[in-house]
């Protein structure tokens, strides 16, 4: 699903990104260039990095756990 219109930036590229380090809005803007238009979707990139951060700590739990 697009994130950002302006720079057609999906959910998938958040995820991608954040999985090789980008974990801030800012990082997501320089790296993929989303908010940098009229900066509408920057909550919904916030709310996309703490759903890929809640879903890597989740992820390391399990790998402890075993």
């Amino acid at each position: 699903m697009y994130v950002c219109i302006c720079n057609a930036v999906t959910d998938r590229e958040i995820r991608a990104a954040h999985e090789l380090g980008a974990d801030t809005t800012d990082a997501i803007a320089d790296c993929l260039g989303a908010g940098t238009g009229c900066g509408r979707c920057r909550e919904a990139v916030s709310d996309c990095l703490a759903t890929c951060q809640v879903s890597s700590a989740s992820r390391e739990f399990e790998v402890e756990a075993a």
